[in-house]
């Protein structure tokens, strides 16, 4: 009897230690599935992953006829070395000089663009070294045109070990770029009056500063708004993140779906940079870009200092 009671107890801890190690084992065998799917990329997919390009696939495209590329950093740091047959553009040509921080019309940039030998009809692809591509990302795409932005950047570029050329690229003929007549195919800018209006509803808006920290609570900021910076948004090769750590990033500041959101900076070169990760990689429809902080709110209206 003495003898059966311990059999049966033998069993029971076999039974046990059994269930514990297949439980183990199907943790492990999770996990490599887990890890397998991220290997393969097949974890949450951008919403438009048609909006990047990476480094191995524009480097494929380099003898297309109808590319354009486009490097917006500092003339000085282009011509040191730059992707083969990049062109110098600066995102100050994107400003207005009658109108501090804000777009200029499509008829100026027309005609300063066609000056660089680009077609409105050209496969454009946009980088830098940070994040002041973006707004000629924005400028573009608010009109329609075929136009990516380049994973990782330079960085990505370089990391590949592909190769870079120096001087400045410079095409002899007139660009056909003209935007005069072209009404915008998507209402991304919001104007002062409706930032206003969007702070009496917190429910259903929320507001975005993407500068820095120290920029948003020392040098002030629209009362309500939080602050995301556009470094948030990268890993540190430059590439973007997971879209599920940016959606993470986003949740965290009641950034959702279900709201209006407005983004600023200062001349709407960072927040180019977030409305893109929104509204291309999260899928986010309903996002605008404030490009009057500065030469209205900034003067006219009252700012918030220190963290909200």
């Amino acid at each position: 009897m003495r003898f059966k009671k311990v059999l049966i107890i033998v069993l029971a801890i076999t039974l046990l230690f059994g269930l514990i190690a297949g439980c183990n084992r199907g943790g492990e065998i999770e996990d490599a599935i887990i890890r397998d799917a991220i290997e393969r990329n097949e974890v949450k997919p951008y919403a438009y992953p048609e909006s990047t390009v990476s480094a191995e696939q524009l480097r494929g495209m380099l003898n297309q006829p109808n590319l354009t590329i486009i490097d917006t950093r500092d003339r000085n740091i282009y011509e040191q070395g730059h992707i083969p047959g990049a062109i110098c553009f600066s995102p100050k040509s994107l400003s207005d000089p009658n109108r501090r921080g804000r777009f200029t019309t499509p008829k100026i940039f027309s005609l300063t663009i066609r000056e660089y030998g680009v077609n409105s009809t050209d496969h454009i692809v946009v980088y830098s070294d940070n994040y002041s591509h973006a707004r000629l990302w924005f400028f573009l795409n608010m009109y329609g045109l075929n136009v990516q932005i380049l994973e990782g950047g330079l960085d990505q570029w370089l990391a590949n070990g592909y190769e870079i050329e120096a001087g400045r690229v410079r095409r002899t003929y007139l660009g056909k770029f003209n935007l005069t007549d072209v009404q915008p195919k998507v209402r991304a800018i919001i104007e002062t009056v409706n930032v206003a209006a969007a702070l009496e509803n917190p429910e259903e808006n929320v507001i975005i500063d993407a500068r820095s920290p120290e920029e948003y609570s020392g040098r002030g900021h629209i009362p309500g708004a939080v602050n995301i910076s556009w470094e948030l948004l990268i890993n540190e090769d430059q590439t973007f993140k997971t879209v599920t750590d940016l959606e993470k990033i986003f949740v965290d500041k009641n950034v959702t779906l279900d709201k209006q959101v407005i983004v600023y900076c200062d001349d709407a070169s960072r927040a180019s940079y977030v409305y893109f990760v929104l509204d291309k990689l999260l899928g986010y429809n309903n996002v605008k870009v404030y490009d009057g902080f500065y030469l209205y709110w900034a003067t006219e209206k009252p700012l918030l200092k220190g963290a909200y």
